[in-house]
């Protein structure tokens, strides 16, 4: 399904889209996403309708307030203005659990707007309320027990009540499906569960309404049946907003724009490190767009960015591979010239773009520069055993993996030389910074390392002295790469020492921004 992003006064919806021609609306359960759909079910609709499926409010890339999650006239209010956009004027919809929910609020506040309604399972059969949630605790427990309950909702309904009278009569999705509808449900806290509760006390009301008709076995039949829609001849324009997707020749990257056009200095694009997404840096862009433009992108592969082709196996290199791509956004957003900040792989690959494309970057500011070619054998025991398996597995044996590397990644240097000489002597991270970095982490599995291995690889002590435009360069005090950074000065010609605030700690995003607004305002 393509991906994209409709902008409203609330927010932006994200949402998926198959097929052409009169629309069907297919509303998800909580726990779920758009994206969870079967890919059989939606390519048989796709053949005949125009599919849209949004993720609601509190779950995938909908950016809409989580605290509205369970307020269905919210939610029901969102999905009207969504369809306006789209030139929807009447449409069925299609909902599975507690979107059913939804729907028959959305027939009820806009009843010309639903023509024909179908639950796809019933999901409730009494005054049930899911338990309460989990905080994030040291071990990454809370995680485990989200994605447990993911994998429940496919498996019992109510999923909090795991009984063989609440027995769904369906397989498992693949691995990959879990790992998705779990990831694009743990990026919103608790909302699924103010969702459910709200639509499980909503729905005795619901299950006796008219025109509303329960899905059979053959989910795809009954959705064909559905009456067609009717859709405007020419429909609004979204307008753009902080999130959207780009084409570029390997896929479509995912980025997030900050600040104004008319600050009349150059914009900055940020590179995030490795592994990431834009999402960690979206504070510090969000501070340093008071002053100026600020894109932020998902490196192909993290975030919501699709991966390079090709298999696992292939060796692409910062250079060579993704400064192309680089070059391809900077084209496709009208950017002549920006200045541009990187931390980790993401500096690495800002010299690279400084060296391919120099007339394309105005200034770098280089948070840490991973320079490891003259430690080959410190790279050759990374190779061998710093990459965690990420492959997803539907009993969520991955996330363990994930959590406890990165946990490491703060006791140790590097994580897995777990003896008295890989002690860093650095506080634990906290909970709350670890379940963010490790959602990060995971939405690049399972081919994190591509990305990653080609930083630990770069010939740092070669590429440095062939950047010709200012730089400022530096860490933070606890950072593993701070003994880099006077090598790194050595080897620029034209660079400026700065030491950053820790990102993740309170305060430090304005701090960062106020230091580099105030650098790149020097540089003509």
């Amino acid at each position: 399904m393509r991906p994209g992003y409709l902008t409203l006064p609330s927010g932006q919806v994200h949402l998926r889209q198959a097929g052409a021609g009169s629309p069907v609306l297919l509303l998800h359960d909580a726990p779920g996403c758009a994206g969870g759909w079967d890919p059989e079910l939606i390519e048989t609709i796709a053949g005949r309708r125009w599919v849209i499926a949004p993720d609601l409010i509190g779950f995938g890339g909908t950016t809409v307030d989580d605290g509205a999650a369970g307020d269905l006239d919210v939610q029901a209010d969102m999905l009207a203005a969504a369809l306006t956009l789209l030139g929807v004027r009447r449409t069925p919809v299609a909902a599975e659990g507690a979107g059913a929910a939804v729907a028959a609020r959305l027939a009820e506040r806009h009843p010309g707007l639903v023509h024909g309604f179908l639950v796809l399972h019933v999901p409730y059969g009494g005054a049930e309320r899911p338990p309460a949630p989990s905080a994030p605790d040291g071990s990454g427990g809370h995680l485990l027990r989200l994605y447990d309950e993911v994998r429940d909702s496919l498996v019992f309904s109510p999923w909090w009540r795991p009984s063989a009278r609440n027995r769904r009569s369906r397989g498992l999705p693949s691995a990959e499906v879990l790992h998705a509808l779990f990831l694009e449900t743990a990026d919103h806290g608790d909302a699924h569960r103010r969702l459910a509760s709200s639509a499980a006390e909503a729905w005795p009301g619901v299950a006796g309404l008219s025109g509303m008709a329960v899905a059979g076995d053959d989910w795809a039949a009954d959705i064909l049946a559905l009456p067609e829609g009717d859709v405007v001849a020419e429909p609004a324009k979204s307008e753009s907003g902080e999130r959207d997707y780009v084409e570029v020749s390997t896929g479509v990257v995912h980025v997030r724009r900050f600040g104004a056009q008319s600050s009349g200095r150059r914009p900055v694009l940020m590179l995030h490190a490795n592994p990431g997404s834009g999402s960690g840096l979206e504070p510090l862009a969000r501070a340093l767009g008071e002053t100026r433009t600020v894109l932020v992108w998902d490196t192909p592969g993290h975030g919501r960015s699709t991966p390079l082709p090709g298999t696992a196996a292939d060796a692409p290199t910062l250079g060579g591979t993704y400064v192309p791509l680089l070059v391809e956004l900077l084209d496709a957003q009208g950017i002549e010239t920006c200045d541009v900040y990187g931390t980790h792989t993401g500096a690495a690959m800002a010299v690279e773009l400084a060296v391919a494309a120099p007339d394309r970057v105005g200034a770098l500011v280089l948070d840490g520069v991973p320079l490891f070619d003259d430690q080959p054998e410190l790279v050759a025991s990374v190779m061998e055993n710093y990459f965690v398996d990420l492959t997803p597995d539907t009993h969520g044996s991955h996330l363990r993996r994930a959590w406890g590397a990165s946990a490491d990644m703060a006791l140790w240097w590097p994580w897995f030389n777990h003896t008295p000489e890989g002690v860093r002597d650095v506080d634990a991270y906290r909970p709350e910074f670890l379940h963010r970095v490790v959602l990060d982490m995971l939405r690049s599995a399972p081919h994190y390392h591509r990305y990653y291995r080609a930083a630990w690889q770069w010939p740092c002590t070669e590429r440095l002295p062939l950047v010709k435009r200012p730089v400022l360069v530096g860490s933070t005090l606890t950072d593993p790469l701070a003994p880099m950074t006077p090598v790194a000065l050595r080897l620029l010609r034209d660079a400026t020492e700065a030491t950053f605030a820790p990102l993740g700690a309170p305060g430090s995003p304005e701090a960062n921004a106020v230091l580099l607004a105030r650098y790149l305002d020097g540089i003509a």
